[in-house]
């Protein structure tokens, strides 16, 4: 059997940060049968897993919505399992291969409204996202355990208001030049780019208070460091827009938070950037 643990807050206004970076683990156990032509490959998804660099955490504790486990053979598409949170087991899915070799895509996530076209996830607002393959031999007699390692493949940008709420404020909107909502699974690629207004409305509880409020935008990310435009604008009740900033070149890297900090509805022009600690780094920006 093996385990796995991950790390999708959807865009929410929230005073709680999401979980920290996890390194999950699988356990393969293949039966002996010297006479099928075919095994049965369970992936155990349950209990505590180590987490980059220090801590633990459980499937639960972090919010894993959907599992995927693709199985290629000669470059070949043969079988596909996917699980969903509410599913009796899910967190152990079983996949029935014939023996040979065998590459295994893995993707864990709790993204929403995820679809497949082709090799490609997209989701309607990605969230936290891991992304690994396995290749090896499944063989009559086996009885194999493998650890696999998964990646994080999302970036996070989190937007700190420390303006005092007021009453008219009804939501917080960023529109990025650049912003991934797809992963191909084969590559662990980011894929699907749009620029579209990621909304987060702004909770009546955060009225009158002042630097609680933050949002927080999940993407999927490419391998090597990027940068976007993002436009922030805060609308009011009546739908007007209140105040509304360009940011150039924002960083953005996989398994790092990139945090923004400012008063909105009396913004400053000027950007500061200086470094910090959150999955692996943190760029802290004051506007």
């Amino acid at each position: 059997m093996m385990a796995l643990a991950v790390a999708a807050i959807l865009p929410s206004c929230t005073k709680n940060d999401e979980p920290e970076t996890v390194a999950p683990t699988f356990e393969i156990s293949l039966p002996s049968d010297s006479i099928a032509t075919h095994a049965t490959v369970t992936f155990a998804f349950g209990g505590d897993v180590s987490i980059h660099p220090m801590t633990r955490a459980s499937l639960t504790e972090l919010n894993l919505t959907d599992v995927w486990v693709f199985d290629y053979v000669g470059g070949q598409l043969k079988a596909t399992t996917h699980q969903t949170a509410s599913d009796a087991s899910f967190g152990s899915p079983s996949l029935t291969v014939d023996y040979g070799d065998h590459t295994f895509y893995f993707v864990a996530s709790r993204g929403d409204t995820p679809t497949i076209d082709g090799t490609t996830i997209s989701w309607a607002k990605p969230s936290d996202t891991f992304w690994s393959s396995l290749t090896m031999t499944v063989s009559p007699g086996s009885s194999i355990t493998q650890a696999v390692s998964l990646n994080r493949v999302a970036a996070r940008l989190r937007i700190t208001v420390t303006d005092e709420i007021p009453a008219t404020l009804a939501s917080l909107s960023v529109t990025p030049s650049h912003w991934y909502y797809g992963l191909d699974y084969l590559t662990g690629d980011a894929a699907d780019d749009r620029q579209t207004a990621r909304t987060v409305n702004v909770p009546a509880s955060y009225v009158g208070t002042t630097g609680q409020l933050v949002a927080s935008f999940f993407t999927i990310s490419p391998q090597s460091q990027w940068t976007t435009d993002v436009t922030l604008k805060a609308t009011g009740t009546d739908n007007s827009t209140l105040s509304s900033i360009s940011i150039k070149d924002v960083p953005m890297q996989r398994n790092h938070v990139t945090s923004y900090g400012g008063s909105i509805l009396n913004a400053g022009r000027s950007v500061t950037l200086t470094s910090g600690d959150e999955w692996v780094e943190d760029d802290a920006v004051t506007w």
